[in-house]
């Protein structure tokens, strides 16, 4: 097994999960079936099935006549922002055991935002400045502060969400960024690959100096939420009666597993151990090499994307057999052509399937009715 640095450990855990069985079972002006969707998710993780195994899709619904996109342009102004994105929301046609919620999106990695990288945006895409020297001499010092103004808007939107959600919807979390992507993208991709073999010990200093700021800003968005009735999500839309999180290093791809294992691989062993519950974001074929690392992590579940342009999944049928031999859950993301097709391949226990990219309407609901009819639903 993958040991791990200390952590700081959360107080609020055995609350956060109270509130968390209790909002499950009441349903949503937005999902009347949450408390069954909410018991299909228990099972999931815990690899048993309820009846099927997960599915989650949505496409939007031309009657709407929206375009949908993730409305990163207005995000300085909160209410302009809400409203959008409740019409967006409104605007989706979701099937199986996809929750409604609406997302405090920032674009990827918004902890190098926090920790004082330059964020810039478009409607539908973000990115951050990369400014670390060669040296180091002009690194962050790490901490999450007061001032910081990405910092005050999560908190400003994220309340925002949260005070309206009770009842209606859910809160979904942007996407934090793992310490390896923080740093990605704060240095950039030849010099953190050059920094790996020259100064290893420079990138595991600042890796445990991430996690304070993680920490920080993972416990806030649980308490921000819970603490006004609102159930919460992160941003792969997976409902769980405990609190988890979604630990990532895309950086992965580009080293090898000696360098991932001792550089990054505690890190993400930490944040699955203080959250106590945690789905790994595996991002590519390059990724996929550090599969056998990964399922050393206890508990550890595992998210695959097999890579752009949505490629087929099948090439990997045998590392989920060996993630789902470990006792690990799966969500596996593909397209609508090969979800029956990787139901027979797999087991139900455990599995759930995202789809990259949703036929229409029409298309979705008989592809999930012929996945209904595959299990005798």
């Amino acid at each position: 097994m993958i040991t791990h640095p200390p952590i700081t450990s959360i107080e609020e855990l055995p609350l956060w999960s109270r509130q968390l069985e209790e909002i499950a079972c009441t349903p949503l002006e937005y999902c009347a079936d949450l408390p069954r969707i909410a018991e299909r998710f228990e099972g999931w993780w815990h690899q048993e099935r309820l009846d099927r195994p997960i599915f989650i899709a949505a496409s939007v619904n031309p009657a709407s006549g929206r375009r949908v996109n993730r409305r990163l342009d207005l995000l300085h102004d909160p209410d302009a922002w809400f409203d959008a994105k409740l019409a967006d929301l409104q605007a989706i046609h979701r099937v199986g055991d996809t929750l409604p919620s609406i997302r405090a999106d920032f674009g990827p990695v918004l902890l190098g935002g926090l920790l004082g990288g330059t964020l810039e945006f478009g409607s539908d895409t973000g990115w951050t400045h990369a400014f670390i020297d060669d040296a180091w001499s002009n690194a962050p010092d790490w901490l999450l502060r007061e001032d910081n103004e990405w910092w005050q808007l999560l908190r400003k939107i994220s309340a925002r969400v949260a005070q309206e959600a009770p009842g209606r919807f859910l809160c979904c979390t942007p996407d934090l960024g793992g310490s390896g992507d923080v740093l990605l993208n704060l240095r950039g991709s030849s010099e953190l690959c050059l920094d790996v073999m020259m100064q290893p010990e420079t990138l595991r200093g600042a890796v445990d100096a991430i996690y304070p700021a993680w920490h920080r800003a993972f416990t806030e968005l649980y308490r921000i939420a819970l603490g006004r009735g609102a159930g919460l999500v992160h941003w792969l839309g997976l409902w769980s009666n405990r609190p988890y999180a979604i630990p990532a290093c895309d950086f992965n791809y580009m080293i090898g597993p000696d360098a991932f294992n001792a550089l990054f691989l505690p890190d993400i062993a930490r944040q699955a151990a203080t959250a106590g519950h945690a789905i790994f974001h595996l991002d590519g074929p390059g990724a996929a090499r550090h599969i056998d690392a990964l399922l050393d992590v206890p508990d550890l579940h595992i998210q695959f994307t097999p890579g752009a342009g949505s490629p087929s999944i099948f090439p990997w049928i045998e590392m989920f057999q060996k993630v789902q031999a470990r006792g690990r859950s799966l969500l596996a993301i593909t397209r609508p052509e090969e979800v029956l097709d990787l139901c027979e391949a797999l087991r139900p226990e455990g599995l759930g399937i995202l789809l990259d990219a949703a036929p229409p309407p029409a298309e979705l609901d008989a592809l999930f009715a012929a996945l209904r009819k595959r299990y005798g639903c």
